[in-house]
């Protein structure tokens, strides 16, 4: 016996072996199995005590190690507390053997079935030995399956390995069903509800092709009306399609059922021992055997399923409205920068008095050299400073191209040779800059070498760099008119949440739920603001189709969620009404499975291969085309995730100035101009005709006021004179003495 079991753990090879003794067993017999085990280099512990075996279990399923476990009692003894204590596991394989001439026929098959591996060893004969497993078909029913014997007289095996591995059974379901819940969640799932009056084997889909072949999705009759019906068919989907293709490469079908909650679930209870409602939780309790559906991998839930590899590199994202345009009656003002236009009117402003200097300094070195008379500098005559008829002739002259007489001309060269000033006045130099920016054709004020060089500079400054500039702006402003800043980042919402009230929506009891409720961050404040504005958590919705669905109707909402559903809902509800924001954080999704389920490596290996292939892509890319079709000079879905992977930084606004172009704006088609688009011209234009009338206003009453203000200095005089004479008594009299005659 000793030796038949040694050989036999030697050819399973197990990482570490515990031998549990319930039954008294002779000790040399014992130890004489422990040398000889320890001969094959094999770790090994001994245990009597029964909770102590267990907590050893228990640290290793922990901490994911594969133990093997050699149990000397009858299976009946240990079956039930090795299945309250939730220890069935792939990872543990426990052996027994009790000296049994043969298999029980008293065992009971539900304890058997998966996860639970067992084997049972029996001697019918001396020297021979027979192993029984349960695990050696995929069918799951529990039955205990002779899988090799061992002859102890010439020492060989029926068959090499010991067991036949899991990857190789689990390999080909050879056409097992698995019950596979489902929720209704586009674009992974679409679910049609029925009204009852079909029979529940035409209502409940499977793993047939008729139940996908041939569905196309209504762009018109896209809203999703959820029904409390129990008889419903899926028509569809991504992951629809992609258990098809994994349950016939493994050769097994299935059937969906709903879950009660039609959620994923969420975790209920304390952390230690928490439990999960919804499809999690069906598979949590061992009612279904995997699940497949959008399902985001947690730690919160790896604690109660295990997840294979993932099937999908997703990352979360929130939704906005499509950025506005903003008001053309600024277009004239938006091709510069706020930043840019000071500099710009300080520049325009200074020109012409530094032109005024630059051409007067010489002039006044000069003049400030010679002796003048100082009555004659600070006593002008009134004559000397009136400007004659025709002062602004110059201006009329440049404006209307014309030229006027010689003795017109010459009353103003002659009136600024009296005053003595040999360079043009400062206002003419004024104009002469604004002429210069506004691209108006002017004279050049004073024929010098500097003033030249100057209005050289002031000519390519205003021309090639403000100039041509600001026209180039202004026309692409006006050929696609700007739009505000989009609202990609969650600084940016956190802005609008502050200042405008904005809301965030997100799906209930669903993975981002949970993000947003243990997130850290600025997810942290934006769920506090959340929680603050909602009145019995009306943030929760219970799809993201009904958040994009209140999006839609009202603008200061956002959606948070994956950035594949979002992309499928925008697209549905039409891409140019919404705005996707920029990649937050990666999630995976990946199917769940039971902890501890057996063929979990084998559906690994499959999705692997799917997913090197670019199977899985194509898949994907596959449901958005037949969705939503490619136009003509369109790009597809993997297109546009590889352009948006690129330009994820360039889209954002660091300036906020809603400069930035969107995506969709390519494929617009140029409009007419129109009055709108035209409106700031007309409101400039109507500020300089205020502007002009104003100062037509103050020309025009400036001689009334003068002529007031003469007759006001007048009466003061006069009464200055009446009170001065009414202080001199004679003079008094005399004026009496003449009014009396």
């Amino acid at each position: 016996m000793i030796r038949g079991i040694s050989e036999m753990v030697n050819l399973l090879a197990p990482k570490s072996l515990v031998i549990l003794v319930q039954n008294e067993t002779k000790i040399d017999r014992l130890d004489k199995l422990t040398v000889m085990i320890h001969h094959h280099n094999i770790p090994t512990c001994v245990y009597y005590d029964l909770e102590a075996y267990f907590s050893l279990i228990e640290e290793n399923l922990k901490k994911s190690l594969e133990i093997t476990s050699l149990i000397f009692c009858h299976p009946e003894d240990m079956l039930q507390d090795i299945t309250d204590r939730r220890l069935a596991h792939r990872l543990s394989l426990f052996i027994f053997y009790w000296g049994a001439a043969q298999l029980p026929a008293t065992l009971n098959p539900n304890l058997l079935m998966e996860p639970f591996r067992v084997a049972i060893i029996t001697n019918p004969r001396r020297n021979i030995f027979r192993i029984f497993y349960n695990q050696a078909k995929p069918n799951n029913r529990g039955d205990m399956l002779s899988v090799n014997w061992f002859d102890g007289n010439d020492m060989t095996f029926k068959r090499v390995p010991l067991l036949p591995s899991p990857t190789e059974v689990y390999k080909n379901f050879q056409g097992r069903i698995f019950t596979i819940p489902v929720i209704h969640k586009p674009p992974w799932h679409f679910i049609v509800y029925g009204n009852g009056s079909a029979s529940v084997g035409d209502n409940q889909n499977s793993s047939s092709s008729d139940a996908a072949g041939g569905f196309e999705l209504e762009l018109d009759k896209n809203v999703t009306v959820e029904s409390d019906d129990t008889y419903f068919t899926v028509k569809g989907g991504r992951d629809h399609n992609l258990m098809q293709l994994i349950a016939e490469r493994m050769n097994f079908t299935f059937q969906y059922v709903e879950p009660p909650e039609k959620i994923q679930g969420i975790a209920l209870g304390s952390e230690d021992n928490a439990s999960f409602s919804g499809a999690l939780g069906m598979l949590q309790r061992r009612e279904v055997e995997l699940y497949l559906g959008d399902v985001a991998v947690t730690w919160e839930r790896m604690k109660a399923v295990e997840f294979s590899f993932f099937t999908l590199a997703d990352s979360a994202a929130f939704v906005t409205h499509a950025p506005r345009k903003l008001n053309e009656a600024l277009a004239l003002v938006r091709p510069f920068q706020i930043t840019v236009w000071p500099p710009v009117i300080i520049t325009i402003l200074i020109s012409g008095p530094i032109l005024y200097i630059i051409i007067s300094t010489p002039y006044r070195w000069r003049s400030a050299q010679r002796v003048h008379d100082r009555n004659a500098r600070w006593r002008p005559t009134r004559s000397r400073l009136r400007k004659p008829a025709f002062y602004n002739l110059r201006y009329i002259e440049e404006m209307s191209y014309t030229r006027f007489r010689a003795e017109r001309t010459s009353l103003i060269n002659n009136h600024h040779q009296s005053r003595g000033q040999d360079y043009p006045s400062l206002d003419r130099c004024i104009w002469y800059t604004i002429n210069v920016y506004l691209r108006q054709s002017a004279n050049i004020p004073f024929d010098g070498h500097l003033a030249r060089f100057f209005s050289i500079l002031l000519w390519l400054c205003a021309t090639y760099v403000l100039g041509d500039v600001y026209s180039a702006q202004l026309t692409s402003q006006l050929a696609r008119p700007a739009r505000e800043s989009p609202i990609n980042t969650l600084g940016r919402l956190e802005n609008r949440m502050n200042r405008e009230g904005y809301q965030l929506l997100v799906e209930r009891q669903s993975a981002f739920h949970a993000a947003l409720v243990n997130s850290t961050g600025v997810l942290q404040r934006l769920y506090r603001l959340t929680r603050q504005r909602s009145v019995n958590d009306s943030f929760l919705v219970k799809s993201v189709e009904e958040g994009i669905r209140v999006l839609q109707a009202d603008p200061k909402y956002a959606v948070f969620g994956g950035r594949e559903t979002l992309y499928f809902n925008t697209k549905r509800y039409g891409a140019n009404r919404f705005q996707l924001s920029e990649k937050l954080y990666t999630r995976y999704s990946a199917v769940a499975v039971q902890i501890g389920c057996p063929f979990l490596d084998s559906l690994n290996e499959v999705i692997m291969r799917l997913f090197e292939a670019g199977i899985v892509e194509k898949i994907t890319i596959a449901e958005y085309e037949q969705m939503f079709g490619r136009q003509k000079g369109g790009v597809s879905h993997a297109e546009e995730t590889v352009r948006t992977v690129k330009s994820t930084n360039s889209e954002c606004d660091t300036d906020g100035t809603g400069s930035g172009k969107r995506k969709t704006d390519s494929n617009d088609k140029l409009q007419p101009m129109n009055l709108r688009m035209l409106q700031g011209a007309f409101l400039v234009l109507a500020c300089g005709h205020l502007l002009g009338g104003v100062c037509l206003f103050i020309e025009r009453h400036m001689r009334m006021i003068n002529r007031c203000g003469d007759t006001l200095r007048q009466g003061w005089r006069h009464l200055n004179r009446v009170v001065g004479k009414l202080g001199r008594g004679g003079s008094f009299k005399t004026q009496s003495s003449s009014f009396a005659k």
